[in-house]
């Protein structure tokens, strides 16, 4: 085969990533396995013209900001046969803690659900929060904002209701997720086009009456997120997790495949824990492009991702 036709038929893969993404997720092994595979990655420089960079017939990124949502547009406008993964539309539902959650409840799937939430907007509404019973302790208190920035991982777990106002390090914006005992275990799933895997991790201890007079009387009964995952690593409390099940496979995958027609998304993954003792299940946060790297066999999970993309566009052209 002449040269020419062999690099035409290799598929161009351009990634916009942070330096903290490329270096665990472009491994040498992902990128030679891909490779192998007629798949090309070729780094992009964000702050320069997507047009004047290239050519991609794929474009995968994990920048925030209306200057690279423009630069992806006009790429888009400019390459209409290439494919952009994900839209930056699509991509900004998950910025805001409450949107993110909107469409699992609209999946109307039974024994699935999410935590009660409220947005708190002002101190105002917080002082409000604290003498009702809208929402009780104990209370995940997150950010508004999902949006990359290093406060958006700004968590912590409330246990008193007078350590609303009193004990927070962070103010609203913010929203106050009710916390459900799920048995120390999280359910990560992710879910790359078509492909979908669950994984079990360990996650925040039950909260008992003991851990709750523990906190209350050494910081005032506040625990922030940093010091909760501490202790999840630490081995604190009595959650081993190996009595926890995995949810049915079918059910991951009508989950899954409900969240990624309803969100317009194909790399994403989301936190899916027990409900109680009960045999239902809450999802609690949705995350894009999330580490594939730790999956195993991640290298040929994502090249056959890309090698469907490619298929789908040469599929469309002959359509045409």
């Amino acid at each position: 085969m002449p040269e020419s036709e062999q690099q035409t038929n290799r598929f161009r893969v351009g990634y916009a990533l942070p330096a903290r993404k490329i270096e665990p997720f472009m491994l040498p092994s992902f990128i030679t396995f891909a490779e192998k595979r007629s798949i090309d990655f070729i780094p992009i420089d964000a702050s320069k013209p997507l047009t004047d960079q290239g050519p991609f017939d794929c474009v995968i990124h994990k920048f925030y900001g209306d200057e690279w949502d423009r630069n992806l547009e006009t790429f888009s406008a400019n390459h209409p046969n290439a494919t952009v993964i994900d839209p930056p539309a699509a991509i900004q539902r998950l910025y805001n803690r409450i949107s993110m959650l909107e469409p699992v409840s609209n999946l109307k799937i039974p024994k699935l659900n999410v935590p009660n939430q409220i947005l708190v907007q002002d101190s105002e509404s917080l002082k409000s929060v604290q003498t009702s019973n809208i929402i009780g302790p104990p209370i995940m208190v997150k950010p508004l904002l999902a949006d990359g920035s290093p406060n958006a991982h700004n968590m912590s777990l409330v246990l008193t209701r007078e350590a609303l106002t009193n004990g927070l390090d962070m103010g609203p914006p913010m929203v106050l997720q009710q916390f459900v005992n799920h048995g120390g275990v999280m359910f990560k799933v992710y879910v790359a086009g078509d492909y979908v895997e669950c994984v079990k991790r360990s996650s925040l201890p039950d909260v008992s009456n003991e851990m709750i007079e523990k906190i209350s009387s050494e910081s005032g009964g506040v625990m922030s997120f940093s010091k909760i995952s501490g202790a999840v690593v630490a081995g604190d409390g009595d959650n081993s997790g190996e009595e926890v099940k995995m949810p049915a496979a079918e059910f991951v995958e009508e989950v899954a495949g409900g969240l990624r027609v309803a969100l317009g998304l194909r790399l994403f993954n989301f936190d899916m824990i027990r409900d109680g003792d009960g045999d239902g299940y809450l999802v609690v946060d949705i995350n894009y492009f999330p580490g594939y790297e730790k999956l195993p066999s991640y290298e040929s999970v994502m090249t056959d991702f890309f090698l469907n993309i490619k298929k789908s566009q040469e599929l469309k052209m002959m359509n045409g």
